[in-house]
């Protein structure tokens, strides 16, 4: 796959973020993808913010909501896009359900797909 890293990816319907990576830009629904550690290249959601560094990431199959994976936003890169299901759920008060994570990053990873290759 080729370096999207610090790319606008145009005609998305996702929202999206501006600048550089995840540093003071993560909140919960954000699409990542781990770039250190044994799950680099991995794509996850962020479930929760554990401080101004470190993040609770889940992709509903491996790390499970119930147990997500902390991790710290410089092993992260934001992929710019959110996923507003999950978002909205949060912001709500509402459960996450591992259904909403495995469909809305299913969703997120297919429109990145298809805007890399078109």
């Amino acid at each position: 796959m080729e370096n999207i890293e610090g790319t606008d990816y145009p005609g998305t319907t996702g929202r999206r973020q501006p600048g550089d990576g995840s540093r003071g830009r993560v909140q919960i629904g954000l699409l990542v993808r781990s770039t250190r550690g044994r799950d680099r290249g991995r794509y996850y959601l962020v479930v929760g913010m554990e401080s101004e560094t470190k993040v609770r990431v889940a992709d509903g199959d491996l790390r499970r909501v119930e147990s997500p994976k902390r991790k710290n936003i410089r092993h992260i890169k934001s992929c710019g896009l959110i996923a507003g299901e999950v978002h909205d759920k949060a912001l709500d008060g509402k459960r996450v359900t591992n259904a909403d994570v495995r469909r809305e990053l299913k969703s997120l990873l297919e429109k990145l797909e298809s805007e890399i290759y078109p």
